[in-house]
């Protein structure tokens, strides 16, 4: 009897297998390279390290010859802001007080604009800034 149903899809044949032929050197060259490869990072790595100060920005919250008022902004900024590393400079007859280790501008104008409310004379400045502390601050 004749059946009207369609004839069953041919099956794909199965695709040959790739064999891939290793040269018996090939691993060894590759393992003396990542060596080679793992020494120069870890020289990176070391160096890296070693780098302390990178440019960044700090703000300078007092300029002035007077002790007392550099030590008053000094105290009302780390109640403040206690995150902030204050950095107090003295120059004969001259005191500067600056605070903070920003790397990026975007973020020391953020602590500024609040530093700005309490300090009008407050002022951003480019200036070296220690790089783990600057991790520091959120």
């Amino acid at each position: 009897m004749p059946t009207n149903a369609p004839p069953p899809a041919p099956t794909p044949a199965p695709a040959p297998r790739k064999t891939e032929t290793r040269k018996p050197g090939a691993p060894v060259e590759a393992l003396h390279i990542n060596r080679r490869l793992d020494m120069v990072l870890d020289t990176i790595a070391t160096q890296n390290r070693s780098i302390r100060y990178a440019p960044g920005f700090r703000i300078q919250v007092y300029v002035g010859t007077q002790r007392k008022e550099v030590d008053a902004a000094r105290l009302l900024i780390s109640q403040e802001f206690p995150e902030l590393s204050p950095y107090l400079s003295y120059n004969q007859p001259t005191y500067k007080l600056k605070v903070g280790d920003f790397m990026r501008r975007m973020d020391a104008e953020r602590y500024y604009a609040s530093i700005r409310r309490l300090i009008e004379s407050a002022q951003l400045q480019p200036d070296k800034v220690d790089i783990r502390r600057s991790l520091l601050i959120k």
